[in-house]
This record gives C-alpha cells, structure tokens and sequence, in this order.
C-alpha cells in the first residue's frame, strides 16, 4: 500500500510540474523533457507514470475535475435559493479569474479544436457543470420562459468569459474597464425578477 501511495506521489507531482509548464510555455512548445526537468524526475520515469504529452493534458482534464468538485457538491445540496446561486456563480468566477486558469484555458481551448480526444474530456467537466447549474435553477422560482438549461449555459458563458479576460489581464490593466458580469440585475433579468 505504500508503494502505491509514493507511485500516486510522484504521479501527482509530476502533473503539477506538468501544469506549471503549460501555464508558462503552452501545451504545444513544453517538451517532455521539460516537463521532466521540472518534476525533477528522469525522462523514462516521467514516461512510466504518463505515456505521452496526451495522457498529461487528460490528467488536467481530472485535476479540473477535482477543482470543480466543491462547486458541483455545493449545487447538489440543493438549498440556499438564490443566495446559494450567486454563491456559486462568485466561487466559480473566482476560480475562473485565476491566472493560472485563464492560461490553462486558453490551451484547452487551442488544443480542443486540434484534437477531439482532449475536446471529449474537457466537453464532459463542462456537460457536468452545466448540468449541475441547469438543474439547480430548474429548483428555483421563476418568472420567466428561459429553460433552465439557456439560463445556466448563458450563467456560465458571461462568468467564464468574463474570468478569462480579468484572468490572462491580471496584471496589466490593458483590457479596457469592464461591468462587473456578476450584478443582480443579470439574475434577475434571466430568473425574471426578484422572486
């Protein structure tokens, strides 16, 4: 049993030295032997935990996955009302408007229209968290004829591409300045008012 958890370790390890070139170089430009150096780690051991750049870019698939988790658990309890909601939408901007998650992203988003194996598992966090929202509103009251899928796709449009904007300009004020995307005017106006 130890010697699993060490071989979890060192997998662990080796994905976040992973993801830390990929923050810094993009997913195209890092080698596995950078990735490699980073861990700190020789090139034949990297490739006995990861088969190849693929299988670590799908493992960030499962970190993101990890990530959300909290944010999924919390919708699924289910109680809180809009209160809960906007909760949910401010933790979720937040993560989003990490700097380190806006690079990511933007990789995903480039290697996605490449290839359709890390598009698949990216799709599914996402598919996942839309379902989640979706079926969180569909609890709530409403006065409007927006399905609640329309209105957690266009939750989570506005918050995401919000956060990536304030997330790859973190540090340089050189976007001009934006509306805060999380008002209550925007809940109010796809829920239909305060209920």
């Amino acid at each position: 049993m130890k010697r699993l958890d060490q071989t979890r370790q060192r997998a662990t390890h080796i994905l976040d030295a992973a993801m830390a070139c990929f923050i810094a170089q993009g997913f195209h430009p890092t080698s596995m032997r950078d990735i490699a150096q980073a861990a700190g780690v020789s090139l034949g051991n990297l490739y006995n935990h990861f088969a190849s750049k693929e299988a670590l870019i799908l493992a960030v698939a499962g970190a993101e996955q990890t990530e959300l988790a909290p944010l999924l658990a919390a919708l699924a309890s289910g109680s809180g009302g809009r209160t809960a909601l906007k909760r949910f939408l401010r933790d979720y901007h937040a993560l989003c408007t990490r700097r380190e998650w806006a690079r990511l992203s933007v990789e995903v988003l480039a290697e996605s229209a490449r290839n359709p194996v890390v598009a698949t598992a990216f799709a599914r966090n996402r598919a996942q968290l839309l379902q989640a929202l979706a079926t969180y509103i569909a609890r709530l009251p409403r006065a409007t004829a927006l399905s609640p899928a329309l209105i957690a796709q266009l939750l989570l449009d506005a918050v995401e591409s919000d956060g990536l904007r304030r997330g790859l300009d973190a540090d340089g004020g050189i976007m001009p300045a934006r509306v805060p995307v999380l008002q209550p005017a925007l809940l109010d106006a796809l829920l239909g008012g305060a209920i």
